[in-house]
């Protein structure tokens, strides 16, 4: 009894790899007509017309097939369609190689399913592994969500993940993007992309050697030669680094920033310049941009030196706001200002900067360089009318040295102390002193000035001017 049981078991074994290696054979299942031959000592059958072949669970049909039983393969001709499941090729001709259940279609291909459709001039597809490799003008699309453009794409079905290669372009409801390659996480909605990319949104235009984009939240990461373009306020920030949040209209860019940002006037361009190690974008109205860390604002002759600075721009879009702190120095032709904070208003030019606490400012004269101007306190305003000094006010322990001229020749300096101090400026020279509250005042005559000893408390000339250059 034992050996018929283990007889039986045999048998049963055998008959099930019988009908496996059955299963794993190509089989004709119709034809118009059959001829079968032997080539090269191999059987081959071809049959043609309304022709039906089938591999596990593939279905194929087309006008004609080559079937090479030792190679388990077939070649096809005319309207091939390769069905499995909700998954449909179809091409001109073909090969399927059954062993590696796959079929290559070297004169181009087209792949749909329920909602996505892949076109190229030459396809693979792998069915154990849901994969196809298309080449040459590749095109997948999946409904109006995206479309990716590509020279080569790998496919993979299941996660419907796309690998693309070569002068990608990937277009979705909310950016387009091109590279030099691309990954495409349909379900969680990534885009990561390597080599010349650029990414256009609805307000920026962002550029950098890599970057991801994440398509639900409206998210950019850029890393590497970084450039965004802010198509709405005519500005450009460059990086190493950045993040962009297109639904809060907030940007970051770190490592070397740099901002560029061009105003109009009169058919001529003014250009503000600011470079830090961290600039933040706001763009919601009124726009502003926050720079941290080594920041360097050049507006024309306006040139400035801080830790931290701000700038805010006029709802109307002509000036704005610069907020400088933690060390700030401002130089405007040959005046120096510092103070703990520093304000500077802007139309077309330089309106007023304010100084709050530690006011301090000094003016070289233009012939003779060793002359310092100076007023210091606790609070100044810089007035300014046609970009030149108008004014220079100094509230609350306010002191002041300015240098006096007979025409163009030294004659002497006044010092003067009060709670606050005006002076009044004409042609870049002081022309009127006012002083309030307590006023106090020496004159040293010429042959008594020491321009080493005529500095008031405070007195440090600064040599870290920023210098302009090309954007």
């Amino acid at each position: 009894m034992l050996i018929a049981v283990k007889y039986t078991a045999v048998i049963f074994t055998i008959l099930i790899v019988m009908n496996l290696n059955a299963q794993d054979k190509i089989t004709i299942n119709h034809a118009d007509s059959l001829v079968g031959k032997t080539v090269d000592g191999e059987q081959v059958r071809e049959a043609v017309g309304n022709v039906s072949l089938t591999h596990n669970n593939v279905n194929i049909t087309c006008n004609r097939v080559i079937q090479y039983f030792n190679q388990n393969k077939a070649d096809l001709f005319g309207n091939v369609r390769v069905v499995q499941d909700t998954l449909t090729i179809t091409a001109p001709q073909g090969t399927y190689y059954g062993n590696e259940s796959k079929v290559v279609c070297p004169a181009g291909a087209t792949l749909t399913d329920p909602k996505t459709s892949l076109k190229a001039n030459y396809g693979v597809y792998f069915f154990g592994q849901d994969l196809a490799n298309f080449r040459g003008n590749v095109r997948i699309t999946d409904n109006s969500t995206y479309t990716i453009n590509s020279d080569e794409l790998d496919y993979y079905r299941g996660v419907q993940k796309s690998y693309a290669r070569g002068n990608v372009v990937i277009v979705s409801d909310s950016s387009t993007i091109y590279s030099d390659a691309l990954v495409y996480e349909k379900l969680l909605g990534v885009s990561t992309a390597t080599g010349n990319v650029k990414i256009i949104s609805d307000s920026t235009i962002i550029t950098s050697k890599k970057a991801t984009y994440y398509e639900f939240e409206k998210k950019s990461i850029a890393e590497e030669n970084v450039k965004i373009d802010f198509l709405s306020e005519n500005a450009v920030v460059y990086g190493n680094y950045a993040e962009n949040y297109e639904k809060t209209n907030y940007s970051f860019v770190k490592g070397k920033a740099r901002l560029i940002q061009i105003e109009s006037k009169e058919g001529e361009t003014d250009t503000t310049f600011i470079n830090s190690d961290k600039m933040e974008s706001f763009r919601n109205k009124p726009e502003k941009y926050i720079a941290t860390d080594s920041v360097k604002t050049i507006r024309n002759d306006f040139l400035s030196v801080s830790q931290a600075g701000y700038y805010f721009r006029n709802i109307s879009g002509k000036g704005g706001t610069i907020t400088l702190s933690h060390d700030p120095v401002v130089w405007k032709e040959n005046l120096q200002v510092t103070g703990d904070s520093i304000y500077a208003y802007f139309r077309d030019d330089i309106d007023d900067i304010f100084i709050n606490r530690s006011a301090f400012a000094l003016q070289r004269n233009d012939t003779n360089i060793n002359r310092y101007d100076q007023i210091s306190g606790i609070f100044m305003h810089i007035k300014f009318l046609d970009n030149e000094v108008s004014y220079i006010q100094v509230d609350t322990n306010a002191a002041s040295i300015y240098f006096v001229y007979d025409s163009q020749s030294p004659n002497g300096a006044n010092r003067s102390n009060g709670e606050v101090i005006k002076l009044f400026f004409k042609e870049k020279k002081v022309e009127k002193v006012s002083i309030f509250g307590k006023p106090k005042g020496t004159y040293f005559p010429e042959n008594l000035v020491n321009t080493d000893e005529l500095k008031l408390l405070g007195f440090r000339l600064r040599t870290d001017k920023p210098v302009r250059l090309n954007p």
